[in-house]
């Protein structure tokens, strides 16, 4: 391996004066040695290689892509060098202004266009990140935007930012990735948020890896943040150059706000109805000119990001909108199969739920509902949208729901479903039964016609646990479970913040999986404060849309409404309370539902019954008789797997082991869980990667055995214990294998308990474009670096044309090395991490020429190095670059 350099000081373009190779004299083998011969041959550049059509260099080949009515058009599974930057280069490297594009100019944006399929990887190194190169030379920070390329019906747009789902310093803030949401077409936009780097973009296949990388739907110009105790929010929105979309009275309140409850949240309303012009541009916006709504939404992050470095910030982040987890079907039936399949009759021996408050933080309850109307306890409206909210007003204490739809018949009645599950009356002759029905239902509006955002959700939660909120009061007593039948796939800080507040009150939080049949985690559910419920069909098995992955808890019946598995004439639905409004006016009434929100509110529901049993239950107490299986339908056999967790809840079971420990009793011990620490294994360009193992259980494993199923890939023992429990090393053997993507798994047992890594490689460049911008051809005379002289008086560069073909026409006798590369940023130094690099014969083996007569024929491919930061197959080589003398070698390109 070769280490590439910076070069921390270059000579202006104009002195590097092409170097004739005889300065050093170089005549070994020649029987004349004045005489000089030719040496020519063809670049070719690896499969699936694209160059950014407005790179820095004035000799590459030019097209705009920074408007994205007119963006560059990419294939799929192609990888892209490009360069970007927030601010004129200056010519600060160069000090040739003349060879560089963008040395008065910034080059803030690149827009690419793709047709791509679900769950596809897009993403972004940033090679010059400021984190590795502070000193001389270029550095800076980019993003990475994706967004659907046509609006939606409403005119509105999706857009993901890779920036919201990561760190924003440090090293891992090299590597940006989001996950293509659904197929279509969609606009690529690599942005320059601050400062000059090279890129590398990258449009990869699905993966399992994908799973965190996926962005929900967030509202506009809103931003969620917290100061760090002893900061102003005023002053640090000020630092982060928001007091153009912020009013002094705005700052002034939100700092009044966050002096009184420092530990609660602020929303930040921006209004950009003045701000014309973007940061740092003295010219009109060309994405606010293509679309307002995508303009707003991706400044709405930029302007997250800001918030969020600085220093005062605890978190700052968008405002995600968060769905509901269920879909209708059937009409009213009265059999309600979900509840034998969890033992729940016998459990009604035992326990009817008395004394517990279960909220639901959902679309509201139907007050008025005759089989829920008794079981209700003050609650509170957090939606704070009048539209969406439907009732005239913002928050206020009235959690009635008027219906999530202005067409009568189409409304949900979500969060009314959801409390009849958990607590409808029961043994009152009309209707079914809620799971405890002696409990009481905390209403909480959170979802309303625009589903809900994450910031009233915050708002809700904050009220079921007694603590501070917008709506300045608290509740007589607070919740002893929340249901959150509701999510997305955006981890928030300050959603898991509020989540962890709530559990450190005492509360109970438990939440539907999601229904993308994915393994990609949804939150709330995937915070490890929360309980995640999978659901199952009649037959005990995961539901058709049911998430599943290494998040899920438990499972619990959510229904199948595409089934009649019990062969009673009626779909295999969740039977639970509604309204219809079909006539005008609501009227109570009783419908199928199938959907993780069903399987959540039986969970939510057995805990309240647990709970009425055991009054000193804790959430730490459930997650412990959930790992030992002691309260699911795995008691006998205790696993856990990814679709049902540690298995189905069973109501019965749940409350006998309450009423244990409410005699005396102790917790179960919790079996072998083994664990691997990351769960998978990802090798872009690495050879070598760890990972750990551990037990998870308070039961100990037997010696474990570590095998793997592919030849290319090997494991070794670093530091294990008597039971191979410890750090491991698995290393890739890329030799021989054909450019693809490759798939493993290792495999961890005991005889009773196993555990399977995932295992996923990359090898070579893979996709079916294929482009080569300028390339820079380097003779090297070997004797004389051999000799020590300055590698300026040994080498000699020329441009290649734009076919790849180069010829060095007057070469002295002598041994040579040759190399060729890109300088995409045009630093003068080529085979830079981002930009392409080649050796004859071949990078890595290198080998010397002999000149002693013209030779032709020296061909040799050039790939792309986007190794950061780490030792490298390249070395970076200072570019003696002088216009190129033949007609129609190579040339200025147009300037933009």
């Amino acid at each position: 391996m070769i280490s590439f350099a910076r070069q921390s000081s270059l000579l202006p373009l104009s002195l590097l004066l092409s170097l004739t190779l005889s300065a050093c004299g170089g005549s070994s083998g020649s029987s004349n040695p004045t005489a000089t011969y030719s040496l020519s041959g063809q670049l070719s550049i690896a499969t699936g290689i694209v160059t950014d059509s407005d790179i820095n260099d004035i000799y590459a080949p030019y097209a705009s892509n920074d408007d994205p009515t007119n963006p560059q058009l990419l294939s799929n599974l192609t990888t892209v060098q490009g360069f970007a930057s927030a601010r004129p280069t200056d010519a600060a490297v160069s000090e040739d202004s003349e060879s560089e594009r963008y040395a008065n100019s910034a080059d803030r944006d690149d827009y690419f266009k793709a047709s791509l399929q679900a769950g596809q990887i897009i993403r972004l190194q940033v090679v010059d990140l400021t984190y590795f190169y502070s000193g001389e030379g270029y550095h800076g920070d980019l993003d990475l935007f994706l967004a659907e390329a046509t609006p939606n019906a409403e005119g509105d747009y999706l857009l993901a930012d890779a920036s919201q789902l990561g760190p924003v310093d440090g090293a891992a803030g090299a590597f940006e990735e989001v996950t293509v949401p659904a197929d279509g077409d969609y606009l690529i936009n690599v942005y320059a948020y601050s400062g000059i780097s090279k890129y590398v973009l990258q449009i990869l296949p699905a993966s399992a890896s994908a799973s965190a990388n996926r962005m929900d739907d967030f509202v506009a110009d809103e931003i969620i943040v917290k100061a760090k105790a002893g900061s102003s929010i005023s002053a640090q929105a000020r630092n982060a150059g928001l007091n153009t979309v912020l009013s002094p009275v705005a700052l002034n309140q939100l700092n009044a706000a966050s002096a009184n409850d420092p530990d609660k949240p602020q929303l930040l309303s921006l209004n950009r109805s003045s701000a014309r012009l973007s940061a740092g541009s003295a010219e009109p916006n060309l994405l606010r000119a293509f679309s307002e709504a995508l303009y707003n939404k991706r400044q709405t992050l930029i302007d997250s990001k800001r918030l969020r470095q600085q220093e005062g910030i605890e978190y700052a982040e968008p405002n995600y909108i968060r769905k509901v987890q269920a879909t209708a079907n059937d009409p009213y039936y009265r059999y309600q199969w979900h509840y034998p399949a969890i033992n729940l009759p016998q459990a009604w021996n035992l326990n009817k739920g008395d004394g517990v408050i279960v909220a639901v933080i959902d679309t509201g309850v139907y007050l008025a509902h005759p089989d829920l109307s008794s079981q209700l306890i003050a609650g509170y409206d957090f939606i704070a949208n009048r539209d969406s909210a439907r009732d005239g007003n913002g928050i206020d204490n009235n959690p009635d729901d008027p219906g999530d739809s202005d067409i009568p018949g189409a409304s949900s009645w979500h969060g009314t479903h959801v409390a009849g599950t958990i607590a409808a009356a029961s043994n009152n002759g009309i209707g079914g039964a809620g799971v405890a029905w002696n409990a009481k239902i905390m209403p909480l509006r959170a979802l309303g016609k625009n589903d809900g955002t994450s910031y009233d959700i915050i708002q809700a939660v904050r009220y079921a646990a007694r603590l501070s909120n917008d709506s300045n009061t608290l509740p007589a007593q607070k919740a002893d479970v929340i249901n959150l039948s509701l999510g997305g796939s955006s981890s928030s800080a300050a959603e898991q913040a509020v989540y962890a507040a709530a559990r450190n009150a005492g509360v109970i939080i438990v939440a539907a999986a999601g229904n993308e049949a994915t393994s990609s985690p949804s939150y709330p559910a995937a915070y490890p404060e929360v309980i995640s419920v999978s659901a199952t069909r009649y037959t005990g098995t995961l539901a058709s849309y049911s998430n599943y992955g290494s998040t899920i808890s438990v499972a619990a019946p959510g229904g199948e409404l595409s089934n009649d598995d019990n062969s009673d004439g009626q779909k295999d639905g969740v039977l639970s309370t509604v309204a219809d409004d079909s006539s005008g006016s609501r009227q109570p009434s009783y419908r199928l539902f199938e959907g993780t929100s069903m399987a959540s509110p039986h969970v939510a529901g057995v805990i309240a019954l647990m709970k009425s049993a055991y009054p000193a239950l804790s959430a730490s107490d459930v997650d412990q008789l959930l790992q030992s299986c002691a309260i699911t339908n795995k008691a006998t056999s205790c696993n856990r797997d990814n679709q049902l967790g540690y298995g189905q809840i069973d109501a019965y079971r749940a409350v006998s082991e309450a009423l244990k420990l409410a005699g005396g009793g102790t917790l179960p011990p919790r079996p072998v869980a083994l664990q691997s620490s990351p769960a998978e294994l990802v090798f872009g360009s690495d050879n070598s990667l760890s990972f750990t193992l551990s037990n998870a259980g308070d039961l100990q494993p037997g010696q474990l055995t570590i095998s793997d199923d592919a030849d290319w890939l090997s494991i070794t023992a670093v530091s294990v214990d008597d039971k191979n429990l410890g750090a491991y090393s698995a290393s890739v053997s890329r030799s021989g294998l054909s450019d693809g993507y490759y798939n493993a798994t290792i495999s961890v047992s005991d005889g009773s308990n196993s555990l399977s890594i995932p295992v996923y490689m990359q090898n070579g460049v893979i996709s079916s474009n294929n482009a080569m911008t300028q390339q820079y051809v380097l003779l090297e005379d070997a004797d004389c670096i051999a000799a020590g002289r300055n590698e300026k008086e040994c080498t000699t560069s020329i441009f290649a044309q734009t076919n790849g073909r180069y010829s060095f026409p007057a070469v002295p006798a002598g041994r040579y090395s040759l190399l060729a590369g890109s300088d995409i940023d045009v630093d003068n130094v080529i085979c830079q991490a981002g930009e392409t690099c080649g050796a004859y014969p071949s990078l890595g083996a290198q080998q010397i020429i002999e000149i002693s007569a013209s030779r032709s024929g020296v061909n040799f491919l050039i790939n792309l190095n986007s190794n950061l930061g780490s030792n490298s197959q390249s070395t970076a080589h200072t570019l003696q670059r002088q216009q190129p003398v033949v007609s129609g070698e190579a040339g200025k390109s147009s300037a933009p």
